[in-house]
């Protein structure tokens, strides 16, 4: 074969790959999914957007950042973005004023939170009548907060005052480092670089409630009911992001530290966490029995009257029953 033949033969196959990579981009559905901060409790989004696990399955996925589960849950609502990754409680919420959410796959089975103090809140008692910084008044870290600080005998609004940040983890840090709160509850990694720089560690809230489904992703049903195959698609992916977490821990604490920016020592402590204790569902799964607590905890705030609802009332398994199918599980 000629040089000219070969030279041709290159040009063609780039040509067509060019083709083939348009043609592709062009039938790719195209999604919105929301989540409230770029910290390890939503890595699993961004494996499977920067491993091409979303492009693997015919989805153009954006991955936007809301600040908090409340402009989320709007945002889910108004059809802004297809899937969102957030608290459940919020959802309860909202369903029984009326509304029609649900929990569709897991995200973070379980709880990673510290109570974190300012430097001279060395004692839980040291913070009685202060300001502390959470994530919303209701729902998520916050009902860990109010339930723990209960148990040691503070109670809300008695002892001491809500301060609202939005930006997730790493907001709170940067709003107690300038010492306009003197507690937060910091996920981990985040709580242990605090207490690393002269922070004070006031206990793990997660103490308190032993069991409970932290983050769940939820879609809006009018649309998952017109969109089923996109959805099913949207939790293989999310299924295979979080195997390669546990098949590749290395590799996924150098992930944290190059998207999330968690230094690479914490972000391996971090990702140790989260798989040791099981945090995120290997199999995409919900905890029907965290849902439970969830709402027995929103009853004891009195979010809820009694008789309870069924947990299964906010879930709908069938996508993720037949991403796990389809995934061979």
């Amino acid at each position: 074969m000629s040089t000219r033949q070969k030279t041709i033969l290159v040009v063609l196959f780039t040509v067509f790959f060019c083709l083939s990579t348009i043609a592709s981009s062009a039938v790719a559905q195209a999604v919105r999914a929301g989540y409230a901060a770029k910290t390890i409790f939503f890595l699993p989004f961004f494996v499977a957007q920067k491993m091409r696990y979303y492009d693997a399955e015919g989805l153009k996925v954006e991955l936007i950042h809301m600040g908090s589960a409340a402009v989320s849950l709007q945002a889910l609502v108004a059809g802004q973005i297809h899937f969102s990754g957030q608290n459940p409680d919020g959802i309860i919420i909202f369903n029984e004023k009326g509304g029609n959410l649900k929990t569709i796959g897991g995200l973070v089975n379980g709880v990673a939170y510290t109570l974190v103090g300012g430097k001279a809140y060395k004692r839980i008692e040291d913070i009685k009548g202060a300001r502390l910084g959470v994530a919303s008044l209701k729902g998520g870290g916050t009902t860990f907060l109010l339930e723990y600080l209960r148990t040691k005998g503070l109670v809300y609004p008695r002892d001491y005052t809500l301060a609202v940040i939005s930006g997730g983890t790493p907001a709170r840090l940067a709003a107690l480092e300038a010492g306009s709160i003197v507690a937060a509850v910091l996920g981990i990694p985040h709580g242990d670089i605090a207490i690393d720089r002269g922070f004070n560690n006031l206990g793990n809230v997660g103490e308190a409630i032993p069991a409970y489904q932290f983050t769940a992703i939820t879609a809006n049903p009018a649309w998952a009911e017109k969109n089923g195959a996109v959805v099913v698609k949207f939790l293989k992916a999310h299924i295979r992001s979080i195997r390669w977490i546990y098949d590749n821990l290395e590799a996924a604490a150098e992930f944290a530290t190059k998207e999330v920016g968690v230094p690479a020592t914490y972000a391996r402590r971090g990702i140790d966490y989260f798989i040791k204790t099981k945090l995120y569902p290997r199999d995409g799964s919900i905890t029907i029995e965290g849902i439970k607590v969830n709402l027995e905890v929103l009853a004891k705030d009195g979010l809820l009257n009694p008789p309870l609802p069924s947990p299964e009332k906010y879930v709908d398994l069938s996508y993720l029953k037949q991403a796990q199918k389809e995934l061979g599980m």
